[in-house]
């Protein structure tokens, strides 16, 4: 396979309508021939899939899709402690397809949903700032937070906040002071925002339906190192330093009143955010803003998958913030150092009126965080020796002629 700079990554359990869409954005604005599409399927997804894959690839996108069959022989093969952790039936299979593009040279991860569709914005053109330097100042909330969803025309208007958001910080508004951006800061993280039918959890869409009729607030803002939003995996790009501080958490693990399912995006990010801190790496958000035509939902069903979500959110987002602090220079490093944080905080922080289990899925997660940095360090030290190669054999064909 030829590499390509921008590689997008979504999962489907239907035949992704989306392709379509993004194969004429991609086409209008320059990126088709830069640009690589993993589709990544689960157990639930119908052949016709392939096909929709098959036929936007004789049109000219580069699409590549995995079925389960091909995921499974490519991560037994290259991650099989890693693979083992990951699901069927659950949104972090799409964990298979951010190894798969780093393994492809990819430059920046672009991670979608299949009923987020690209409007006028350029979708790549728009992620492209990951990776550049900071030109412009940072955002700084007395709070730590900042509501992404108040830059969002709602109608009928009310308050809401994207999914993942503190609830003990749901009742502060954006009170934004502008900072001087630091020396050598650069943009890792690339949000984009969605219109339509906003990100927001089974809470708010219970209280009535709203519409985000446009995005009112800058092409780019970007957020202090000391002040967090949830970053979900609907339109969000990060540089390909940042994808082993990317774990799409592996959600699914049963807790008392259900399972726990719906945040493995949201710790992701907020894992993310935790271990960028210090480094030269800022959050970004605002175009490019993509149309959310939300598959069907049943929102009380929502709620209890979100419960121990919402619970356990506040709780580990405090301790992120107010007691992680890595010190280790290369990011794999600092998940390592992520993995060990949530397994003493486990033993010696979990509240006491949290059941056993939440212990055990913690001690889970810290594993999984921990196999996912050596998953990915692995896998950039493979494709690095093989740049290297065919860079070598270029040098050598160009030598000779």
């Amino acid at each position: 396979m030829s590499r390509r700079a921008n590689h997008i990554v979504l999962t489907t359990i239907q035949p992704p309508a989306v392709l379509a869409g993004i194969r004429e954005n991609l086409q209008a604005h320059g990126h088709l021939a830069s640009t690589a599409v993993w589709v990544i399927g689960d157990r639930k997804t119908p052949p016709a899939a392939a096909e929709w894959c098959c036929w936007q690839a004789a049109l000219g996108l580069d699409c590549r899709y995995m079925d389960i069959d091909a995921q499974d022989a490519w991560g037994r093969a290259h991650c099989p402690a890693l693979y083992a952790r990951l699901p069927y039936d659950n949104e972090s299979r799409r964990n298979i397809g951010y190894l798969l593009a780093l393994a492809d040279g990819c430059e920046r991860l672009i991670s979608m949903d299949d009923d987020n569709f690209p409007g006028g914005d350029d979708l790549v053109g728009g992620h492209q700032r990951v990776g550049e330097s900071l030109t412009v100042g940072t955002l700084h909330e007395p709070g730590g937070f900042h509501n992404i969803c108040e830059h969002l025309e709602i109608f009928p208007h009310r308050p809401i906040y994207p999914r993942g958001y503190p609830f003990k910080r749901r009742n502060d508004k954006n009170c934004s002071t502008r900072r001087a951006a630091p020396g050598g800061a650069r943009i890792g993280v690339n949000a984009g925002l969605w219109l339509r039918e906003p990100d927001i959890d089974a809470t708010s869409w219970l209280n009535g339906r709203v519409d985000a009729l446009s995005y009112r607030g800058p092409d780019c803002a970007v957020l202090a190192q000391d002040t967090w939003s949830p970053i979900n995996t609907q339109n969000t790009c990060v540089t390909r330093e940042l994808i082993a501080a990317f774990l799409c958490v592996p959600m699914g693990f049963e807790l008392p009143a259900g399972r726990i399912e719906r945040y493995g995006d949201i710790w992701a990010g907020y894992f993310l955010q935790a271990v960028i801190g210090g480094t030269e790496h800022h959050v970004s958000f605002g175009s490019p803003v993509v149309e959310h035509r939300r598959n069907p939902h049943d929102y009380l069903c929502d709620l209890r998958h979100e419960f121990w979500g919402i619970l356990l959110t506040d709780w580990l987002v405090e301790q992120l913030r107010e007691r992680f602090a890595p010190s280790a220079g290369p990011i794999p490093q600092r998940v390592r150092e992520l993995g060990d944080f949530l397994r003493q905080i486990s033993r010696d922080q979990l509240p006491a009126s949290y059941p056993a289990q939440v212990r055990d899925f913690l001690l889970e997660t810290a594993a999984t965080v921990e196999l996912w940095a050596g998953a990915c360090e692995v896998i950039d030290h493979e494709q690095s020796n093989q740049q290297k190669c065919d860079d070598f054999g270029g040098w050598q064909h160009h030598a000779a002629a």
